[in-house]
């Protein structure tokens, strides 16, 4: 079965979620894990400083996945799901997700 996403939000997909995964899961790890056990940090600080063309594509593929989450919701409504366009969904949902998510969410009062 052919999914309710056009070829082209495939392609877009395809090409931004690579870099924009790492980056999301980059930042979740700082905002969660690295905030929980060394305290309040300066999320991405030490990223943009040792891999700054990392950060800098690692941004754009994750704002372009976020931008790319609107056409994709129109379309997945509007057709039969498959299962691969609802990972596409999720995907982009975690990358969402992890990028709007308050820096001092899990901060403790040290």
């Amino acid at each position: 079965m052919k999914g309710a996403l056009p070829d082209w939000l495939r392609v877009v997909w395809f090409f931004a979620t690579p870099a924009a995964l790492v980056f999301a899961a980059r930042i979740a790890w700082e905002k969660t894990v690295w905030t929980i056990f060394r305290g309040p940090q300066m999320v991405g600080f030490s990223l943009v400083h040792i891999h700054p063309i990392f950060s800098l594509v690692g941004v754009i593929c994750a704002y372009a996945l976020i931008l790319w989450l609107a056409p994709a919701l129109f379309y997945h409504h509007r057709k039969p799901i498959s299962s691969v366009d609802t990972a596409m969904v999720a995907v982009a949902l975690f990358v969402l997700v992890a990028v709007i998510t308050p820096d001092t969410l899990l901060a403790s009062g040290r």
